[in-house]
């Protein structure tokens, strides 16, 4: 799906975008994490419509903010494959939407042991995790993904969906979790090692969306 030549382009692009932006490149990522991780705290104190909705709405914004980052590599990653890029992100931002209207996700403390413990391992390495690994592999700034780009984010999102097993916006679960498997194998492949916390993202969702299908594809929805 990538190559070398697209990771090392993405890369340069990261680089590029973070000295640009300058402080804010920081700071933006660091004030999105507080406030999935507040409202994800109100959505398991207070667990409903409006809660959900909250968390759900918000993380539509990053993706927004997300897909323009991709956009913004234009010059690095060619004009084609950035707004494709940026597209896909924001097709993520309308689906997250269009859930805050029919709240078809709801946020909570799961019940289930193995939902608890993989939802909450990805949401804390979406945020966390996934900039440690990459220091831990030898990237330093400015050549290092924040939260609010779209690997990390979606892992954080592959979380949050997890836990939320059965009420969760079935499209987007998916795919988001095919995206994650793909997307990240051939980053992580080429160039990019730290993708491979992405790719495991997306093969734990796979794999928890047809350990419940039935209770995610049923009639009756109750919770897990």
């Amino acid at each position: 799906m990538f190559s070398r030549k697209d990771v090392d382009a993405i890369l340069r692009a990261v680089e590029k975008l973070n000295t640009q932006m300058g402080l804010f490149a920081v700071i933006i990522p660091l004030l999105f994490a507080v406030i999935v991780v507040l409202l994800l705290l109100y959505c398991y104190r207070n667990p409903g419509r409006k809660s959900s909705r909250a968390l759900i709405g918000s993380l539509a914004v990053i993706y927004v903010f997300s897909g323009w980052t991709i956009f913004a590599g234009r010059s690095e990653m060619g004009t084609t494959e950035a707004l494709v890029g940026a597209i896909a992100l924001w097709f993520v931002a309308f689906l997250l939407i269009i859930d805050t209207i029919f709240h078809w996700t709801e946020v909570r403390w799961p019940e289930r042991f193995d939902l608890k413990v993989f939802s909450v391992f990805f949401m804390v390495a979406g945020i966390f995790i996934y900039p440690l690994l990459e220091m831990i592999l030898g990237f330093k700034w400015p050549d290092m993904v924040l939260f609010g780009a779209e690997c990390p984010t979606t892992i954080f999102l592959i979380g949050l969906f997890i836990g939320s097993i059965p009420r969760v916006n079935k499209p987007l679960f998916v795919i988001i979790s095919l995206n994650a498997i793909a997307t990240g194998g051939s980053v992580a492949m080429n160039g990019a090692p730290f993708d491979y916390l992405y790719a495991l993202a997306g093969v734990v969702g796979i794999v928890m969306i047809v350990k419940y299908f039935r209770r995610i594809f049923g009639k009756e929805v109750s919770r897990a």
